[in-house]
């Protein structure tokens, strides 16, 4: 059974080239275009991993983070953030909060599929 990959940035044309990415090599992808959305698909489809934006209209990816780590449905999902923002301490921030890991836009294609499979292993 394929994993399955919740795309939460409101960037619709960068979620339809990673989702198609992410599909080509194996992992079931939904999105959402807001935070408020992300932790609602987040709760229906119980994703093996979240890849959050971190600045998204109708819910920031600090609120989003903080509000599925502090759900018992939610908590265990690891989630990278993957954001355009230039701010240092912005992974510190997301780190403390609960992310697996932190990546900035444009980031490197190898690591990234790494850390989601990484992260995907220490789930199972």
């Amino acid at each position: 059974m394929s994993k399955k990959i919740l795309i939460a940035d409101d960037d619709k044309e960068f979620v339809e080239i990673l989702s198609e990415r992410l599909t080509n090599i194996g992992y079931d992808t939904v999105a959402a275009h807001e935070g408020i959305r992300a932790i609602q698909l987040a709760h229906q489809e119980k994703p093996d991993l979240i890849i959050l934006d971190w600045k998204m209209p109708a819910g920031l990816g600090s609120v989003v983070l903080k509000d599925l780590k502090n759900s018992p449905d939610t908590k265990r999902i690891p989630v990278i953030v993957l954001t355009g923002l230039d701010d240092k301490s912005l992974e510190i921030t997301a780190k403390k909060l609960g992310a697996g890991a932190f990546f900035r836009k444009p980031y490197n294609t190898q690591e990234f599929l790494m850390a989601i499979k990484e992260l995907l292993a220490t789930k199972s």
